[in-house]
């Protein structure tokens, strides 16, 4: 038998058990992000005016449908805070106030529209510990309030990190936002801001062809700036862009889950339980397949191709594990030794995540098909991904000495 030759009738518990690890990973990636405790998520208000496109942006930021959005017709009440279990950051999006009041329109002593608006966006602020604000004005309505302005203000006295959006710019002209732009700065900032304390302003669209020069991902890049070391994580998992973080983030779990699996030898005999699947690498996948947000994919892509990756990857993962191995048909009823278990880990671990950043940046083109996620998910292609992942482990010196031989 070669080096990497499948021992005889492993190919067939391997296909028996992909339904297995499939459920595992669903359990995993359900058990993971259900790990961020309310006090840990990132927590996002969405304010501005009655129909400015709040809902819309959240939904365009995270890239899926977070908050409930209708067209021209308010669809929140009051102050909702939003949750989601595959979503670790919390939203808390407001009804909006009407564009025709004002903060101070009332003679009789009583409180006008506008003011009580900023009653209760400020006490939300103050009671649910808001990270970031997200003010939503409308390009169209090439109007700012004085209700804008004060909240923005509040907003920056509490040291709240706030970010203005021109929201719905494909329907307003560039002279109108341009004006926008200058007119909050001069209100806010004042005519001499420090370069630090200059208010950001950013803009967003629905018509993916408008190019914006400050736009979405300007917004996700400034957001994750101004969030708490701790939360940024949270908050790289919620969204559907910033590709590069989410990379980062996984190469980081992968190596240490590959250093935890270079410290304990283990044995690839028990296939009917996950194949050679062990804890270590079992909470990797299932954490990196959370951070590319494949706990949600069927909403995005539809059940009929949803149904076809998780079992793919399952399969794909549980059959390369052992045919990586040297010397696979001899150590069946052995112990793989620690050095061979961290390179397997990491050659793994690093090949589901690029073919996990590959799939994503097809659904941005609007290209994914089963057979796209069948190609990218094949045994062949991660089998070849993690062989040169390994190499790369190995050729840095990362992996134990003596790990070629098993023993």
């Amino acid at each position: 038998m070669s080096e990497n030759e499948m021992p005889q009738g492993a190919d067939s518990i391997v296909k028996e058990d992909s339904e297995k690890i499939q459920n595992r990973f669903r359990e995993e990636m359900e058990s993971f992000l259900s790990g961020y405790e309310d006090n840990s998520k990132p927590r996002i208000l969405v304010a501005g005016a009655t129909g400015c496109g709040k809902s819309t942006l959240c939904n365009l930021v995270f890239n899926r449908e977070v908050c409930a959005a209708g067209p021209g017709t308010p669809v929140t009440r009051g102050v909702r805070k939003i949750t989601r279990p595959e979503i670790p950051v919390i939203v808390y999006d407001s009804e909006g106030y009407e564009t025709g009041a004002r903060f101070s329109d009332r003679s009789d002593g009583e409180e006008s529209a506008g003011q009580k608006y900023c009653d209760l966006i400020m006490n939300a602020v103050e009671k649910e510990r808001i990270d970031l604000v997200w003010y939503c004005i409308s390009a169209p309505g090439s109007r700012v309030t004085d209700v804008d302005i004060s909240l923005i203000k509040q907003f920056r006295s509490l040291k709240k990190p706030v970010a203005v959006v021109l929201t719905q710019i494909d329907v307003a002209t560039e002279e109108d936002c341009e004006e926008l732009k200058k007119t909050i700065a001069g209100e806010v900032d004042g005519p001499n801001p420090e370069e630090g304390r200059k208010i950001a302003i950013f803009e967003s669209t629905n018509d993916s062809g408008i190019t914006v020069p400050e736009g979405l991902d300007e917004l996700y890049a400034w957001s994750l700036a101004h969030l708490e070391e701790s939360r940024r994580d949270a908050f790289v998992i919620s969204c559907h862009r910033g590709f590069d973080e989410k990379y980062r983030i996984a190469r980081k779990w992968v190596s240490a889950a590959a250093t935890a699996a270079a410290g304990t030898a283990f044995s690839p005999v028990p296939f009917s339980d996950a194949a050679v699947i062990t804890p270590i690498q079992l909470a990797l996948f299932a954490k990196t397949l959370a951070l590319w947000n494949m706990a949600d994919f069927e909403k995005i892509l539809g059940t009929g191709i949803a149904e076809v990756t998780m079992p793919l990857i399952g399969k794909s993962l549980a059959g390369n594990l052992i045919k990586l191995i040297p010397g696979a048909g001899s150590v069946i009823g052995g112990i793989i030794n620690a050095g061979v278990a961290g390179s397997l880990t990491y050659g793994t671990g690093m090949a589901l995540n690029k073919s996990c950043r590959i799939l994503n940046e097809k659904l941005l083109e609007g290209s994914v098909t089963a057979d796209t996620i069948r190609e990218i998910f094949s045994s062949e292609t991660l089998r070849a991904c993690a062989e040169k992942y390994v190499q790369e482990r190995r050729d840095s010196g990362s992996a134990i000495s003596g790990e070629q031989q098993s023993s």
